[in-house]
């Protein structure tokens, strides 16, 4: 019949930082090619915040010049267009490499996990595959890495973008106007107050999410390869009624997690 997933609840948050360490120094190889990547990141980022202001010197000279006596410089709003050109131009090339770039360092990092991964288990003691289900196991070794190479791919230089664009808004809004700048900041650090409490509380349905996925792969993974043991003992209803709970508890904290995140 159908093994229990034991040992598997609560690894990740009892190891978080000591797996997040180990990570790290499992990219060591890739260290230079990802710091590229967020360089990239940071020159991208300060080149689109640079855009808006030169949009800005455009609007100024066209209203100025709608008064003059001699009309809108055009070789002012020339010269200024081609600026704005570049900038854009460079802004796409550099996110395109990064983007590259981090994508080729994601995708051979989790080509390495899944080999090591693949190795470590033929290594394995017989009373670990006895005390996991084997759904839980090829869970690992499918959603949990890619839920790893997402991470790498996406959220890294998605966080200093946002950081460099952050901060140089900040700084471009006080240049601009001091008082409006304080009113956005008053905002704004309500909003990341807010998204503080839904995040302390979402994440235990990520969590539980990526344990109940990794039960149900057990539960159906054995029920096929058992099939005919199911069937021997009468264990059809009983299987049928396991799947429907983990599928049910499955889809209750897939909906809340992406719930919670679709509010931040």
């Amino acid at each position: 019949m159908r093994m229990g997933v034991a040992n598997s609840n609560g690894d990740k948050a009892k190891n978080f930082k000591k797996s997040f360490a180990k990570l790290i120094v499992f990219c060591k190889r890739y260290v230079w090619a990802i710091v590229i990547a967020l360089i990239l990141a940071v020159a991208g980022s300060i080149l689109s915040l640079i855009g808006p202001n030169k949009i800005g010197d455009l609007s100024n000279i066209i209203a100025e010049g709608m008064f003059a006596p001699n009309g809108i410089d055009m070789n002012a709003i020339t010269k200024i267009g081609l600026t704005l050109v570049t900038i854009y131009c460079l802004s796409a090339i550099f996110n395109y490499v990064q983007s590259f770039i981090m994508t080729v360092v994601t995708q051979r990092v989790s080509k390495k996990l899944r080999t090591n991964i693949c190795h470590k288990i033929n290594k394995l003691p017989l009373k670990y595959l006895d005390s996991h289900s084997h759904g839980d196991i090829l869970s690992r070794v499918t959603n949990d890495v890619d839920t790893i190479s997402q991470t790498l791919n996406n959220s890294v230089s998605s966080l200093v973008s946002s950081l460099t664009m952050l901060f140089g808004c900040t700084i471009m809004m006080f240049v601009t106007n001091w008082i409006m700048a304080l009113s956005a900041i008053v905002a704004a650090l309500i909003g990341f107050s807010i998204m503080g409490v839904i995040m302390s509380k979402s994440q235990k349905y990520f969590k539980a999410q990526q344990d109940t996925l990794g039960e149900l792969n057990g539960q159906i993974e054995e029920n096929y390869t058992g099939h005919n043991v199911v069937r021997a003992f009468n264990g059809e209803k009983q299987e049928k009624l396991a799947f429907k709970n983990i599928n049910k508890k499955l889809y209750s904290n897939t909906w809340k997690s992406q719930f919670f995140s679709g509010i931040m």
